[in-house]
């Protein structure tokens, strides 16, 4: 098995032919655009309001579309993405303009926009630039605008288990829907995260699970196990790609440097083995 790094537009342009596969946590659940929503404060009076989506989450882009006054950005750097999720919105039109370039870099007018928002963006920079992208969102940001954005982290309820133990539950399931399968890709994957530096390698993840690999299909000794692997291959490759995670003080300590926390909603939905910290932020800029 290859795990070389690689670069996390190629990764992402690997995941769209796979995107339906996820589910929540993987992808923002009803409840969690409902919570984000409800976060969501744009002045009365205004006309038209301007709003950034970073990235190019389909279940964002349909709740946006589904509000009157809204003029929607809309900032990925991989554009088979933007495509792929845009046939994925349940809307009868959008407004929208694309715009195609790095978070970081992309030329984007200062104390602009009223709204940004974003479904799990920081784990994809490694920890200069998730600063780097707090700052970027305050300095594109009005004195009054807001981020309301899906976060996770490693918290206080984050349990640690070996991959075995996992899939010894969660084959137990007489028929895993998609939210358990991605549950326990949140999970399994913090067996291979390491505190110091942030990172969380899915090609260690990877190693784990292919020791059930006989190079073209996976034969562990319970069938219905072997089942699950493939399952979890689905929505877990490709493993080089690169992700961070933070503890969940170190993560508002940063946030708190550029924003004022104005609101926070833990998903508290019962996760058997809760992995990550999903986390609701209602950011204000500091001025």
């Amino acid at each position: 098995m290859a795990t070389a790094t690689i670069t996390a537009p190629v990764a992402w342009e690997d995941i769209v032919p796979r995107w339906t596969k996820y589910a929540p946590p993987a992808r923002p659940s009803a409840d969690d655009v409902a919570r984000i929503r409800s976060r969501i404060r744009l002045d009365e009076d205004r006309d038209q309001a301007e709003v950034l989506v970073l990235g190019s989450t389909p279940e964002l882009r349909t709740m946006l579309a589904g509000m009157s006054r809204l003029r929607v950005t809309v900032l990925d750097r991989v554009l088979p993405m933007m495509q792929a999720m845009t046939t994925l919105i349940e809307a009868e039109s959008l407004n929208e303009v694309w715009i195609r370039g790095d978070w970081l870099t992309a030329p984007l007018p200062t104390r602009y926009f009223d709204l940004v928002v974003s479904d799990l963006v920081l784990g994809n920079l490694d920890p200069d630039n998730q600063r780097d992208l707090m700052s970027r969102v305050r300095s594109i940001l009005k004195p009054g605008g807001r981020w309301v954005s899906r976060m996770d982290c490693v918290d206080e309820y984050s349990v640690f288990e070996d991959l075995d133990t996992l899939l010894d539950h969660y084959s137990r399931l007489a028929d895993p829907t998609a939210e358990d399968v991605c549950e326990l890709r949140s999970v399994a994957g913090l067996r291979h995260w390491d505190p110091a530096s942030g990172f969380l390698s899915y090609a260690a993840l990877g190693e784990a699970m292919d020791r059930y690999w006989d190079g073209d299909r996976f034969v562990h000794p319970d069938n219905h196990t072997s089942l699950l692997l493939t399952r979890l291959r689905e929505v877990t490759l490709p493993y080089g790609r690169p992700y961070w995670l933070s503890r969940k003080a170190q993560l508002d300590a940063a946030l708190g440097q550029h924003f004022r926390v104005v609101d926070e909603q833990r998903d508290d939905s019962p996760y058997a083995y809760p992995g990550r910290g999903y986390y609701v932020y209602d950011l204000a800029p500091r001025v």
